[in-house]
This record gives C-alpha cells, sequence and structure tokens, in this order.
C-alpha cells in the first residue's frame, strides 16, 4: 500500500482516451495505473470516466507525453 501513495493522478476522461495514454506511457518504460470507481461506464447509456496514475518519480518522464496528449485533447476554436 505504501507505494500508491506515490501515485499521481495525470489524466481524467474517456476509457478509450485513458487506455490509448496507458500504452503510449508504457512504450515509454512509465507503469501507469487506472482506477475506475463508478462502473457506471459499463451499463451502456454513460460513458465511463477513468482516472489514470503514475508513480510520482516517473512524472518528469511523462510530462512532455502528457502535454501533447493534453493538446491533441484541446478542442479547436472556431475561426471567426
Amino acid at each position: 500500500m505504501e507505494k500508491e501513495a506515490n501515485l499521481v493522478k495525470v489524466f481524467t476522461g474517456p476509457e478509450p482516451t485513458a487506455l490509448l495514454l496507458m500504452k503510449r506511457l508504457e512504450e515509454t518504460g512509465i507503469e501507469s495505473l487506472i482506477k475506475n470507481d463508478s462502473g457506471l461506464g459499463y451499463l451502456g447509456a454513460v460513458p465511463a470516466v477513468i482516472d489514470l496514475y503514475i508513480f510520482e518519480e516517473d512524472l518528469e518522464k511523462a510530462r512532455p507525453l502528457l502535454e501533447e496528449m493534453n493538446e491533441q485533447q484541446e478542442p479547436e476554436e472556431p475561426e471567426a
């Protein structure tokens, strides 16, 4: 349980995006953990919202990837 205290939440959002980020972190050699306490996403009507955690010691290594994923998730502003 001591290791869990060193976890940092780096993403909250839809399950497919969380799984993609988890895979990309793994490719970089960063272990991650998904937590989903609600279970609501499995009812069919409500999409699952996932929390993705990494170990605090990996945060700096993960930062460029997290920033890249965040930029991809931001909606583009419509041109006026």
